[in-house]
This record gives C-alpha cells, sequence and structure tokens, in this order.
C-alpha cells in the first residue's frame, strides 16, 4: 500500500526532519527534537515515522497520557495510512500492526514489546524516569527520538546520558512573526497569590499542601471572577489550579455565577473525560479548570485563555500551561494569558529566546538533595533511587538502618548514602562505577587535587602565561588519571573555560592511560 502525505509540512518542520535523520546518519542514535508547544512536534514525527514504515520497519510511539496517545494515533494513522494499534487498557490489542501506540505505564507493566525501527517518545522531559529507561534499554539497536517543547527538570537531573543530540527548532517569538503561533498578552491579575515564608519545597517543587492552605487565604473567588470578567469575558478559558478540591471550587464558583465550567482531573474517567473535552471543544462550556492534567497533550485551537492560579518552580510546567492558548484559530487575535501567580516575574514570558541542553543544572539547596563528591552536582535521586538498595547494622543501636544508591546525572559517579529525620545524608560510602571493578573514591585526594591546581594557576598568573599551560603541566604529573571529571570541571571553573572542555581535557587523560 502506498503510503500518502495528507499534510502539507511547513518550511521549518521539512528543515527539522531532515536535520534529524542527518544526526542518525552522523552516529547520534538517540536524539531529542525541542519544539514549542503547537508547533507540530505529533505532524512531524509522524511524518518520520512514514519513512521507517516504508522501509518495512515498525513504530512505537510511547506516551503518559490518554489525550497524547489518541492525538499520536489519529495523526499516525492520517499520515502513513495504514492503521495503528493501541496498548493501553481498555483497548483491544493488534500485535499485527506494524504501528503501536502505547501508555508507559501500560507496557512497562506488560512487559510485551513490540518490534520497532523507531521509537518515539512524545513529552520527553519526563523520560528520566526508570519506566522510560527501562523500556528503551529493550531497544538498543532502533532509532530513538524524544520530542518535547521543554527539555529541562527541577530536580538536577539532565539528559545527556539518555540522549545523543538535541535539535531545537525555531523559536516562539520567530513563529509568532510568521504567524505559526499566536501573539499574546499577559496581565498579572492585582489579586495575586502570595506565598508565605517557610514554604515546603517537595521534589524541586512546592509542596502541595502548603500550597493549597496559601491559596485558600490569599485568593478569594471574587477576585478570580471578576478578573475574568474584566480581561477574557466570553472566551474559551483553562484554568490550572493546584489540587483536585482546588479546581472543582473554582469550577462550581463560575457555574454560580452564571457561567458553564467543568471540572477534570485524572481521576475523571475515560467517558466522562472525553464529553467534557468534547463540550469545551464545541463551546458548550466556556471554563475548564482542571489539575495537572491537561496541561500537556491538550489540542484545542480555539483557548483564547489561560488563568493561572498555580504557583511553581517548573519552567517547564509554566511554558506547558499558558502555551496551550498559543495556537491561532479563526478570529482569534491573540491568547490571553492571566497569572494570579509571580509565575511570569520568574519563569518569563512564553517568547522570550531561551537556550535549551540536554546537560544537567545543578540545585541551589542541599536540603532533601544529594550532592555528587566526584563533580559537585547537587540533584534529587530519582523515585527509585529513594527504596533501599541494602541495609547496614548501626554500631551503636545494632539496628539494621536502610542504605540508598545513586547515580549522578552529571558524571555517572555511584554512590551510596542514608536517608534521616533531616533529610538526606552526605554520600559516606562513595563508589566508583568500572567495569571490571569498584574502587572507593578518596574526598582527600581530590582536596589534594584541587590544591595542585590552585598552585599551578597562581605561578601561571605571576608569569603571565597562557592559561593552556596548565592542561600541560598536569598532563606530565604522575597520576594525572586519577583526576575525577569534578576535578576537571574544578579546573575548568578556574580557568573560565566550558564544562565541553573538562569532559575532553578527562577523556583524553583516561584514553592515554
Amino acid at each position: 500500500m502506498p503510503l500518502k502525505m495528507p499534510y502539507q509540512l511547513r518550511d521549518y518542520q521539512d528543515e527539522l526532519i531532515t536535520r534529524v535523520f542527518d544526526s542518525w546518519g552522523s552516529g547520534n542514535r538517540r536524539l531529542v527534537l525541542q519544539l514549542a508547544t503547537g508547533a507540530g512536534k505529533t505532524i512531524i514525527f509522524s511524518a518520520i515515522a512514514r519513512e521507517f514504515l516504508r522501509r518495512g520497519l515498525g513504530v512505537l510511539v510511547l506516551a503518559h497520557r490518554l489525550e497524547l496517545i489518541t492525538q499520536a494515533h489519529e495523526k499516525l494513522e492520517a499520515v502513513s495510512g495504514l492503521p495503528a494499534g493501541i496498548i493501553k487498557a481498555g483497548f483491544p490489542l493488534h500485535p499485527d500492526y506494524d504501528i503501536q501506540v502505547a501508555s508507559i505505564q501500560s507496557l512497562a507493566r506488560r512487559k510485551r514489546f513490540p518490534e520497532a525501527g523507531l521509537v518515539v517518545i512524545d513529552e520527553a522531559h519526563h523520560s528520566s524516569a526508570r519506566t522510560y529507561t527501562n523500556i528503551l534499554e529493550a531497544y538498543p539497536q532502533a532509532f530513538i527520538l524524544g520530542v518535547t517543547a521543554t527539555p529541562a527538570r527541577i530536580d538536577g537531573q539532565g539528559f545527556k546520558f539518555i540522549y545523543d543530540d538535541l535539535i531545537c527548532g525555531p523559536s516562539v517569538s520567530l513563529l509568532i512573526e510568521q504567524g505559526y503561533l499566536c501573539r499574546f498578552k499577559l496581565f498579572a491579575a492585582a489579586a495575586r497569590i502570595r506565598l508565605k515564608r517557610g514554604i515546603r519545597t517537595t521534589a524541586g517543587g512546592y509542596n502541595q499542601q502548603d500550597l493549597s492552605e496559601a491559596i485558600d487565604t490569599s485568593l478569594l473567588m471574587g477576585d478570580l471572577i471578576a478578573t475574568w470578567y474584566k480581561y477574557a469575558q466570553g472566551k474559551r478559558t483553562v484554568v490550572f489550579t493546584v489540587d483536585i478540591k482546588h479546581s472543582q471550587q473554582i469550577a462550581t464558583a463560575y457555574n454560580q455565577a452564571g457561567i458553564r465550567a467543568e471540572h477534570l482531573d485524572g481521576d475523571t474517567n475515560e467517558t466522562e473525560r472525553k464529553a467534557i473535552l468534547e463540550r469545551f471543544r464545541a463551546g458548550e462550556t466556556l471554563i475548564l479548570s482542571n489539575c495537572g492534567l491537561v496541561g500537556e497533550g491538550l489540542d484545542v485551537p480555539a483557548i483564547e485563555a489561560v488563568q493561572c492560579v498555580r504557583p511553581t518552580k517548573s519552567l517547564v510546567l509554566w511554558l506547558q500551561q499558558i502555551g496551550r492558548a498559543l495556537r491561532p484559530s479563526p478570529g482569534k487575535e491573540h491568547a490571553i494569558l492571566i497569572d494570579h501567580t509571580e509565575n511570569w516575574k520568574y519563569h518569563g514570558l512564553p517568547d522570550e529566546d531561551r537556550e535549551w541542553s540536554l546537560e544537567p543544572v545543578s540545585l541551589k539547596s542541599l536540603r532533601f538533595n544529594q550532592q555528587c563528591p566526584g563533580c559537585d552536582h547537587i540533584f534529587k535521586p530519582l523515585p527509585h533511587e529513594m527504596k533501599p538498595f541494602r541495609h547496614i547494622i548501626d554500631a551503636a543501636t545494632r539496628e539494621f538502618k536502610p542504605i540508598y544508591q545513586a547515580t549522578c546525572p552529571d558524571c555517572l559517579l555511584l554512590m551510596e548514602f542514608e536517608m534521616g529525620a533531616g533529610g538526606i545524608s552526605p554520600a559516606r560510602i562513595v563508589k566508583l562505577e568500572d567495569a571490571t571493578e569498584i574502587e572507593e573514591v578518596s574526598l582527600e585526594l581530590i582536596l589534594t587535587h584541587q590544591t595542585i591546581v590552585d598552585r599551578l594557576i597562581d605561578v601561571q598568573q605571576r608569569t603571565g602565561r597562557r592559561p593552556g599551560w596548565i592542561f600541560y603541566q598536569l598532563k606530565e604529573l604522575e597520576g594525572i588519571e586519577s583526576f575525577t571529571l569534578g576535578d576537571w570541571r574544578y579546573i575548568a571553573r578556574r580557568l573560565g573555560y566550558t564544562s565541553d572542555w573538562a569532559w575532553k581535557a578527562w577523556e583524553e587523560i583516561q584514553a592515554s592511560a
């Protein structure tokens, strides 16, 4: 059967597809494609899948929500002209189909992986989770394509050991200028949620219970509705809230004010969820209040306004939320963004230029986080790393104490740590993963290395030599192979070099050793 292409690709979409295949051709098997919300990621990966299907190779798409699954399923069938199966509870299985769209949770639970030459991960900023990495390990020869508008995390975890290359699409400002995304107006509402001091942080974000209490005491429903009347009256609006109770209260308040509103959350059954979204698309419902559900995957170009009532530390969450209203549609002159928090102050406007990277970003606080003894990177261990790895007997109490194990996302150092009443303790048992044996890393040796570097830099600065002189002096040192990647990052910081320089220097020394 010939594979027809029913969609006319935009110039930038054609260019991104070419760049993806060029990167694969250069030896990068695992890629991330970054493209703004509403700019056509699903169309792009469907067109790429079409080429794999033409070559007789299967395609597997992974997603974590029903809306993402059904959207990908629809586009893949339309673009390829072939039937696609869905792997998810409640859907019939069609294992003979060359295209499979799978719920990440269902596939991880069933562990029956379809054959695929291409694996696509929708909303790939989630792919550091173990469910994703376990499934990817089952496809060591397949080409991997992660797609996301926001390749970033708030837990200090990055993507550089999951993906080989990052391909970024045009900026939001350029897409708006060219008419592919909608212009917007942002209103910082006068009645704002004010967060009290001492609000806790959980998993890198605001604590849910503390947020709920802050909202109950700092924002009145009347203020919310009055702001909507002033800036978005009569417009289809998505409201992002803190929790289910809060979302239900907002929907009730709008209905009592005579404005048709409905609530949606992750516990809403699939039949009811579909009906609610259809009423919203048709304009029968004006206000869609939700809790953590439609920030990703809601493809309704007719959304005219977003009302944000959820403070967040996550740039990813903020951009996903406001991006819902940026899709152009007939009669929509601009999107209306109403921020009842100060998210826009912390995270910026949607069209602000941003530099995306696969590198992990170190956290600022050690509270409930872990610091790598090798490279000083601060991160939040992944959920599966917070489960006991083994137990030891406490010398004083003779009780069994759980020991946890985590891997630094920046340098792959394997470490073990304890959990106390005050959170995570420093990694006292530190081990470096090696192909032949596991060795203990000496923290005192790291300090000695830094002292050597400091002395060399002092000589270099006093004698006016170039910074490169230090590298060649270090190469002549006996035992230079014992310098860790963290040591080389320290050198790079002292000399004003990039982290890439540290990687290359470390690799050169290890290769020569």
